[in-house]
C-alpha cells in the first residue's frame, strides 16, 4: 500500500495503519483469508451506514431506490476495475457457489455435448458437484484433468491439459485459478489460448474465489466466458454475497434460472384459437429485463452490497499490484521457515511463477491424527489457520493476507516448531 508520501507497507507507520482498521488482529494471529476474511472497520460503517439510511429515508422511497440504483452501478464499476471487465458484465449472486450453479444450469445444454474439468482430488467440491449433476441431470459426457497426479501444476499441468483437450470437442472447460488446497496458480491464460483456439465456441468457466482480490485477474487477457467468485474471502467484504462475471455475448446463450418481478415483465394478453361460440382464450407472456438485471429476480442483499463497495473502494486504493506483492513476502517468509522443519512436506507448484500466497503442508508420517491435533492446538494459542485435504490426505493451509504482520508469521512458526517438539 501507498500512501501521497510514496510510503509502502513495509513503513512500520503505514502497516501499523493498515492494521488499526483490522480488529481481530488485537485478539489473534488469522492466517485464513482464503476461507473468510475479516471486515476492515470501514467496511462494517458502510453496512452500519445502509441500515441507518434505509431506515431514515424509508425502504421503498423514490430516493432510497435512486440510492439503490447509484449503488449497484458504483459496485459493478469497481469490480469492473478489479477484473478488467466492462460495467454490464457483472451479475450479483450469494456466493460463488450460486454463480457456478447458475451457469451449469443456464446453459441449454445439448445431447452428446462434453464437459471437461479439475478432478476431484485437485479440485473444490463447489466448483466440481454442480458440473457433476449438469452431466447426470442432462446427460453429457465428461472429461478430466489432469490424469496423472492430484498435484499436477504449472507447465506440467498445462501440457497435460492440452493433449486431453484435444481428443474431444468439450462444450465447457472448467478450472479453479487458484487452487484451494495446494495454492497453485493454474495457467489460465494459456489455458484460454488453446480453448479458443481450437473452437471458440467453447465455454471457459474459472472459480476466481482464490484469485480474485489476491492477483492480478484480467478476464480479457484470459479469454474466459465466466469468472465466480465471493465478497469474503481476499476482497475483505461482507459474508451472503457473490459476483459473476460473464461475458456479454455469451449472455445470449446463459438463461435465468430464476424469475421475478425484478428481472422480468409481463406482457399484453394475446387472443387464441376459439371454437365456434366460445369466448377467446387470453394468454399471458413475459419478457426477460436486459441483462445484467434479467438474472436478479432474488439479489435483495443490498446492505451487504454496501459493505462490499467499502471493501473494494479499500483494495483498489492500496492496490491488487500492491496486495500481490505484501501477500507473496508473507507467504515467502512462511515457506522457507516451514520448509526448514523437517517433518514437514510443503504442498505446492514446483515452479515459483505458479505459486500464490496460500501455504500448505502436511507431516510425512502419521499426518492425518496430527494434523487435527496441531490445528486445535494452533487454535488454542489464537493461531487461525485452515484444515484442508489433498485427496485423502490432510493438509494445513496458511492463507496470510496484506494486514498481517513479519511478526505473526514468525510467531506462528515458533509455535508449530514447539508443538511438533512434543511430539504432537
Amino acid at each position: 500500500m501507498s500512501n501521497q508520501n510514496g510510503q509502502t507497507l513495509t513503513d512500520k507507520a503505514l502497516l501499523e495503519s493498515v492494521r488499526s482498521d483490522f480488529t481481530i488482529v488485537k485478539k489473534k494471529i488469522y492466517l485464513n483469508n482464503g476461507s473468510i476474511s475479516p471486515l476492515p472497520i470501514s467496511t462494517i460503517k458502510s453496512i452500519t451506514d445502509f441500515c441507518l439510511r434505509y431506515s431514515e429515508t424509508g425502504p421503498d422511497s423514490s430516493d432510497f431506490n435512486s440510492y439503490l440504483d447509484s449503488l449497484k452501478k458504483e459496485v459493478r464499476q469497481r469490480i469492473a476495475d478489479l477484473i478488467h471487465t466492462n460495467v454490464d458484465e457483472i451479475i450479483f449472486t450469494q456466493s460463488t457457489t450460486e454463480g457456478i450453479n447458475l451457469i451449469s444450469n443456464g446453459i441449454s445444454w445439448k445431447p452428446n455435448d462434453h464437459v471437461l474439468m479439475r478432478n476431484s482430488k485437485s479440485e473444490h467440491y463447489s466448483n466440481y458437484l454442480p458440473w457433476l449433476k449438469a452431466v447426470q441431470d442432462f446427460n453429457l459426457g465428461m472429461g478430466i484433468f489432469p490424469t496423472n497426479t492430484a498435484e499436477s501444476t504449472g507447465s506440467a499441468l498445462a501440457k497435460d491439459f492440452a493433449e486431453i483437450f484435444h481428443k474431444q470437442e468439450y462444450r465447457l472447460v472448467s478450472t479453479s485459478h487458484v487452487m484451494y488446497n495446494n495454492g497453485s496458480i493454474t495457467p489460465v491464460d494459456y489455458l484460454g489460448k488453446v480453448i479458443k483456439r481450437s473452437n471458440s465456441h467453447t465455454f471457459f468457466s474459472i472459480d476466481g474465489a482464490q484469485s480474485v482480490g489476491a492477483i492480478d485477474v484480467n478476464v480479457k487477457s484470459i479469454n474466459c466466458d465466466f469468472m465466480t467468485f465471493p465478497s469474503f474471502k481476499w476482497i475483505c467484504g461482507p459474508l451472503g454475497l457473490g459476483l459473476l462475471f460473464v461475458k456479454k455475448k455469451t449472455m445470449q446463450e446463459l438463461d435465468p434460472i430464476f424469475v421475478g418481478s425484478g428481472s422480468a415483465e409481463v406482457l399484453k394478453s394475446t387472443s387464441g384459437k376459439t371454437h365456434q361460440g366460445e369466448e377467446p382464450e387470453h394468454f399471458e407472456s413475459f419478457k426477460f429485463n436486459k441483462y445484467p438485471e434479467k438474472y436478479h429476480a432474488t439479489f435483495r442483499n443490498y446492505p451487504g452490497l454496501a459493505g462490499l463497495e467499502a471493501s473494494l473502494r479499500y483494495i483498489l486504493r492500496i492496490g491488487i499490484n500492491n496486495i500481490q506483492s505484501r501477500n507473496k513476502t508473507l507467504s515467502s517468509i512462511l515457506r522457507n521457515d516451514l520448509s526448514k522443519i523437517k517433518e514437514l512436506i510443503i504442498h505446492e507448484a514446483d515452479e515459483e511463477k505458479f505459486r500464490s500466497a496460500l501455504i500448505s503442508f502436511s507431516f510425512r508420517k502419521k499426518n492425518n491424527e496430527r494434523i487435527q491435533r496441531l490445528n486445535f492446538r494452533l487454535q488454542e494459542q489464537g493461531i487461525i489457520l485452515a484444515e484442508r485435504e489433498i485427496g485423502g490426505r490432510k493438509i494445513l493451509r496458511a492463507s496470510p493476507h496484506f494486514y498481517n504482520s513479519e511478526d505473526e508469521i514468525q510467531r506462528t512458526t515458533e509455535s508449530i516448531k514447539s508443538l511438533i517438539k512434543t511430539n504432537i
